[in-house]
């Protein structure tokens, strides 16, 4: 009980103070560039399902368009592919260098 009642009453210095609001604004940027990449997914999420209508009722589009539609589909999913392998390698170099 001593130590709690202790760590209450101890007072952080300028410095420590500093070294805080640093690391917390350092999570937030990490925070807000992860929450960026979340709306990216979302919004191309969005845009693939829109395209996949699109190329199923293909009969009410012209020709060009479906195309078009389909070859946006093969590069967001290309994209996503290049993504996730290089997101895999990574991964597998951080477990390498703990396991070293």
């Amino acid at each position: 009980m001593d130590s709690k009642s202790t760590k209450k009453n101890e007072k952080l210095t300028y410095e420590q103070l500093e070294s805080v609001a640093n690391e917390l604004n350092m999570q937030c940027k990490q925070l807000y560039a992860k929450l960026q990449n979340a709306q990216k997914v979302i919004s191309e999420f969005n845009d693939l399902g829109l395209l996949l209508d699109i190329i199923g009722k293909g009969e009410y589009f012209s020709n060009d368009f479906v195309e078009c539609c389909t070859e946006r589909v093969e590069k967001l999913v290309r994209k996503a592919l290049e993504e996730y392998d290089k997101a895999e390698e990574e991964a597998n170099k951080a477990t390498e260098e703990t396991q070293n």
